[in-house]
């Protein structure tokens, strides 16, 4: 027990003394001081004081030689201690202050990491993805021979992933609530931005059912012109996945279709006659 209080007590005394010098240093006067110590906790891995220490001193810096290095290793702090949005800001902020600094091109990459590192989960808004590949493209385009293209390149692929799977998830959502209109358009677009997806075969499935059902639930005057569209969809899928799990349903539908256009064209007939 003896031991332990003893050993506790060293402890106490060691971080009351860190801290008494940290405190000391705060207090200082001399911005290089503090510039020095800011760099001494930053090797240390002690981001927090580091940053309290380059944040402090920043506007005491502008103009002299030390400024560009302490707004570097502000960045590299922020993103080391996790403050992502932070740190994507700073790090933008030093390369457009300093696009021919030693360390321009590695902000301009962490830049985009950071953003990339703010990425959230497929069914949240998707708004810093977007930001994160527009970013890394921006790097590729400025560094095209950099020695990140590979890893840059599979984060790209990465978020776009992410960002198809937001894509189907929202298709499904209106498909499951048969929001009809919203899923077609939902759907059509994903043709577009994913046309290589592996959830292809499955959206423009369900893409048919839905123009079936809303051409169904149509008024008289658009159910003609929706049938003749989902009869188009029925061939177009047919011809692009003739060995689908989903074949014989299309098939179904589209017998369905015909046999409804048959019955309202023997409608508008006898109205004609």
């Amino acid at each position: 027990m003896k031991k332990f209080l003893v050993t506790l007590l060293i402890l106490s005394a060691g971080l009351l003394g860190a801290c008494s010098k940290f405190n000391k240093i705060r207090k200082s006067k001399d911005p290089i001081e503090k510039y020095n110590a800011a760099i001494e906790y930053y090797e240390k891995k002690s981001y927090d004081k580091a940053l309290i220490l380059l944040e402090e001193t920043e506007p005491l810096l502008r103009g002299k030689k030390e400024y560009e290095k302490a707004q570097y290793l502000m960045a590299q702090a922020y993103f080391k201690n996790k403050e992502y949005e932070m740190a994507s800001y700073t790090f933008k902020r030093f390369y457009e202050t300093y696009p021919r600094s030693e360390w321009a091109e590695e902000c301009l990459y962490m830049h985009a990491f950071s953003l990339y590192s703010q990425s959230p989960e497929s069914e949240l808004d998707q708004k810093p993805t977007l930001e994160a590949i527009q970013s890394i493209q921006r790097y590729l385009n400025t560094y095209p021979q950099s020695s990140k293209t590979e890893e840059a390149n599979k984060i790209i692929e990465e978020l776009r992933s992410k960002l198809e799977k937001k894509a189907y998830e929202q298709a499904l959502l209106y498909y499951k609530n048969s929001n009809y209109k919203a899923a077609i358009k939902a759907m059509t677009n994903f043709q577009k931005d994913f046309p290589d997806s592996a959830y292809m075969e499955e959206i423009l499935y369900k893409r048919i059912e839905c123009a079936y059902n809303l051409a169904r639930e149509s008024i008289f005057s658009k159910q003609k012109e929706r049938l003749q569209e989902t009869l188009e969809l029925c061939d177009e899928y047919k011809d692009k996945f003739p060995q689908s799990k989903y074949l014989k349903e299309i098939q179904d539908i589209s017998a369905l279709a015909t046999r409804q256009m048959a019955e309202l064209n023997k409608i508008d007939n006898q109205q004609q006659n």
